[in-house]
């Protein structure tokens, strides 16, 4: 089983897989305790095989990492007990915006970035953020303020991602940033079906197919991480 792990091309089968066996238990089990397992079960195969490959010298950088895979995984348990509780969907939501939070401090770094080359980023972010804004906002009522937190920390996760480019290998940058781009469409979708009057067509199905997608170019793209600094030396 470690071998899996060991080779991305083997884990990359693994993982889909498991993404599948979850979507199915999804459709066809909506309501039973299985689907506490599959779901757990894809984000701690991510998370073991961040810990078995990563390269990182840096043990804060792992733990940041580690702790935001296993927020992210508490967060989609929390989620599924929303379907008998709503108080444990609004749990859910919390830890997911911890596990953004710990991306975007990994993410950080302390060089200085142009502010004209980010202006044009910061544009974007401002216009998603306001066009969802606009088609939730009759009907967020006291979700108001939790929602526009949520859509700053994704704008924030965003931001980092982005200022990476610097600092790191592009492979590393580009699958990351592709990563966080698949993360604001699942959270989207997830703000529209709970708060847009229209229903989304396929809505489940794209919210799992993005989260998975972004959960495993963003994990990849971190094992994939070398400093350019480093890089030039030789």
């Amino acid at each position: 089983m470690k071998s899996i792990f060991k080779n991305l091309t083997y884990f990359t089968l693994f993982y889909f897989f498991l993404f599948a066996v979850d979507a199915y238990v999804k459709v066809f089990f909506l309501h039973s305790l299985l689907r506490y397992i599959t779901k757990g079960a894809l984000i701690i195969a991510l998370l073991y095989y961040f810990i078995l490959n990563n390269n990182d010298t840096s043990q804060r950088n792992i733990r940041l990492i580690v702790l935001a895979i296993c927020s992210f995984l508490i967060g989609d348990e929390l989620i599924i007990a929303g379907n008998i509780n709503r108080y444990f969907f609004v749990l859910g939501v919390i830890f997911f915006g911890i596990g953004k939070i710990l991306y975007s401090i990994r993410f950080s770094h302390k060089k200085d970035f142009n502010t004209l080359k980010l202006l044009p980023f910061l544009l974007f972010c401002f216009s998603y953020m306001s066009v969802v804004m606009m088609i939730i906002y009759d009907n967020l009522n006291s979700y108001f303020i939790p929602v526009l937190i949520y859509l700053f920390i994704v704008m924030l996760t965003a931001q980092f991602a982005f200022l990476r480019r610097s600092e790191v290998n592009n492979i590393s940058y580009f699958l990351v940033l592709i990563g966080v781009v698949f993360s604001m469409f699942s959270d989207s979708i997830t703000l529209l079906k709970e708060f847009y009057s229209e229903t989304i067509a396929y809505n489940q199905y794209t919210i799992m197919l993005f989260y998975a997608l972004s959960q495993y170019f963003i994990v990849i793209g971190l094992v994939k991480e070398r400093k350019k600094l480093i890089m030039m030396q030789y």
